[in-house]
């Protein structure tokens, strides 16, 4: 077992590494965004049943004319 002393990448092996690095910071992204836009429409969709409630509330108490 030697020990070399490692030297920065040069040429297209730099460019894939720099390239693999980007794909898994892209990948970090698309998922965290994934997670929020999950959160936000479970918010919508329990913000738009509580208004049907309220909704079908305001009815049973105000039947119409």
């Amino acid at each position: 077992m030697t020990d070399k002393p490692t030297q920065p990448l040069r040429g297209e092996a730099a460019w894939r590494a720099e390239k693999q690095e980007i794909a898994k910071r892209n990948d970090a992204a698309r998922a965290a965004g994934t997670r929020k836009r999950a959160t936000k429409d479970a918010s919508s969709a329990a913000e738009a049943a509580k208004q049907v409630q309220r909704e079908m509330r305001s009815l049973r108490d105000n039947p119409p004319h």
